[in-house]
């Protein structure tokens, strides 16, 4: 009982609660029974104070021989001590002090009193009524005797009925000031704190003083409880601190990390990295991965040595270079003599192009993240090699093709006439040599040989304009445009008209460059050899987004010999429509002329059909 009223506020708050309603309700039931017991005391007092009355009705009766009356009355005192032992609270043979003089008076009435006053009133006793008075006087002294003795029950009735009401009066008042005193105590005050450390909890407050509750009830379990948690709170909040500063750190070198890759992937773009440059990105690199040795070795696929070993901090000490080959295709870890060196290979396409290394004290390790940023930057060396050797690749081939373009040109327009020339050349000696010469046919010789030259100069001409040719700002249609006036400024009997529709098509520069050398050799062709008055170029875009290129004349038409045709640069024309995966077709039209008619699906159209294909799928 004790350990539960000690360790639950309920069950001591009830047992309070539970002990005013108990006073209350012994009070209420001592109350009931007193007032019941002494309910017939002022009816005993009122009886036994009429004894006195009717003994000196009897000591004046009882003189003057009136039998019947004096029966009457005597009956009557009998009566009423009869009624008075009824309604008493004891019984004649207790020994209370109220029952002896009870039993006193009944003695003395029934042995003394009651037979005189029979003998006095039947006239065989003389006594006059003084002398009656006188020898009634010690009965009556009995009767104020009981009839105190009755005033004095009653009093002490009252009394303890008082003390009854006081005691449960300070009885509640106590458990009421104690009840008072435990709310306010073990309630009251650990509320407020509990609230307040609430409030505090709310406000994200986890580091204020402990709850001082150390009692074993409910609120004293809720207050460790609170305790416990806010400790928690507090460790948790400041380990999730801790880890968001160290995450805030960790993003933020992600963040310097990723701007270096993108600031690097942007030069990579613009151009070629020489070595002194690329020294000064492995030293950025170093400050962005905080990490120190260094090396990067850059070699060529067929070299036994690096041509280039760049190195930030003291980088691998000992590192001998007589085993590159090793060291180049070696990749992870390795423990080598006191230190640990972290291999990253300079790997694309099955070719390496070197090695970059980071050196550490034995015993250290990189993390992953830092591995994956020194596999990332080997990446992006090893692209930016990648793309250099592509792009000098590709020049070299660019430059091969255009020293073949140049040199069927050659072939097609001053070969031949320089064959001419070397031909009329010989037959102007042979004239010479003859022994009568032939002005005329000398003369002829020489004007064929006047004609050749400017043909030839002519066509040089052409091809130097040819060769020298860019797209500038304007695009292809301003370059054709350009082209259409120097022909009409050369051959102002020709018209020559551009049917233009391409401007929503983004071409490439290869596009471009194979478009235009094909419309102006046609063209060209068309102006040089047709013997007609009218050209006309059209470039337009189908429904499928292929491109069709259209240039005809009103001239003779175009040969059916195939050295004709080779003679007017069909072969490199062929060329340059493989060379864009078009279809190239040159027919003589009805109506008069020739028709080169050219379709190709640009790049864009095709990464287009592409990505519908691959929806679709």
């Amino acid at each position: 009982m004790l350990n539960r009223i000690r360790q639950s506020i309920v069950y001591r708050i009830g047992t309070l609660m539970l002990l005013t309603v108990l006073v209350s309700l012994s009070s209420m039931v001592a109350s009931y029974v007193i007032s019941d017991a002494a309910e017939n005391d002022a009816a005993a007092v009122n009886l036994a104070g009429s004894l006195r009355a009717l003994s000196y009705q009897l000591s004046a009766t009882a003189p003057s021989g009136d039998i019947e009356a004096t029966a009457t009355l005597a009956d009557k005192l009998a009566q009423r001590l009869t009624q008075v032992l009824s309604i008493s609270d004891f019984a004649a043979s207790d020994n209370l002090r109220a029952a002896r003089n009870y039993r006193k008076v009944i003695d003395s009435w029934e042995g003394e009193i009651r037979p005189l006053l029979e003998s006095i009133a039947a006239g065989q006793t003389s006594s006059d009524s003084l002398q009656l008075a006188t020898r009634l006087e010690p009965f009556i002294d009995d009767v104020d005797a009981l009839v105190f003795d009755y005033q004095t029950i009653a009093e002490e009735k009252i009394s303890l009925l008082r003390l009854v009401q006081v005691g449960s009066l300070f009885a509640i008042v106590a458990l009421v000031y104690l009840s008072m005193y435990i709310l306010h105590r073990f309630v009251e005050q650990p509320l407020k704190q509990l609230t307040n450390r609430s409030l505090s909890i709310a406000q994200g407050d986890f580091n204020q003083h402990r709850l001082e509750i150390d009692s074993e009830d409910e609120l004293g379990v809720l207050a460790r409880t609170i305790n416990y948690m806010s400790d928690e709170i507090h460790a948790t909040h400041q380990d999730l601190a801790h880890r968001v500063e160290q995450k805030t750190a960790q993003l933020q070198k992600s963040h310097e990390a990723l701007d270096f890759q993108y600031r690097l992937a942007r030069r990579i773009s613009e151009g070629p990295l020489p070595g002194a440059e690329l020294g000064q990105w492995l030293g950025a690199f170093a400050n962005v991965a905080d990490l120190d040795n260094l090396d990067l070795c850059l070699m060529t696929p067929e070299g036994e040595a690096p041509y280039e070993h760049l190195v930030q901090g003291h980088g691998n000490s000992h590192c001998s270079g007589s085993e590159c080959g090793i060291c180049v295709s070696t990749c992870g870890p390795t423990d080598e003599s006191n230190h640990r060196v972290y291999r990253f290979p300079l790997e694309v396409d099955k070719r390496n192009y070197g090695v970059l290394m980071c050196t550490l004290p034995q015993g250290e390790s990189l993390d992953d993240e830092q591995q994956q940023r020194l596999a990332t930057f080997a990446d992006s060396v090893t692209a930016a090699i990648a793309i250099n050797e592509r792009e000098a690749q590709e020049r070299r081939v660019a430059l091969l093709d255009e020293r073949a373009i140049i040199a069927r040109e050659l072939h097609d327009s001053l070969a031949q006439s320089l064959s001419y020339l070397k031909i009329q050349v010989t037959r102007l000696n042979r004239a010479n040599r003859s022994e009568q010469v032939d002005k005329a046919k000398v003369e002829e010789i020489i004007t064929e040989l006047k004609e050749g030259l400017d043909s030839s100069y002519r066509q040089l001409r052409e091809l130097l304009t040819t060769f020298r040719l860019q797209i500038g700002p304007g695009g292809l249609r301003s370059i054709l445009e350009q082209s259409i006036l120097s022909y009409r400024e050369q051959h102002p009997q020709i018209n020559v008209l551009l049917d233009y529709h391409l401007d929503e098509v983004p071409l490439t520069p290869h596009e471009e460059i194979h478009l235009l050398q094909l419309v102006r050799e046609a063209s060209q062709n068309a102006v040089y050899h047709s013997q007609g008055d009218m050209v006309q170029i059209s470039l337009t875009q189908a429904d499928n987004h292929s491109l069709n290129v259209r240039i005809c004349d009103n001239g003779i038409g175009i040969s059916s010999a195939p050295e004709k045709r080779n003679h007017f640069g069909m072969s490199i024309m062929q060329e340059r429509a493989s060379n864009l995966n078009g279809k190239l077709n040159i027919r003589r039209r009805e109506e008069g002329g020739t028709e080169v008619q050219f379709d190709f699906t640009p790049l864009y159209a095709s990464e287009r059909e592409r990505e519908l294909i691959w929806r679709n799928a």
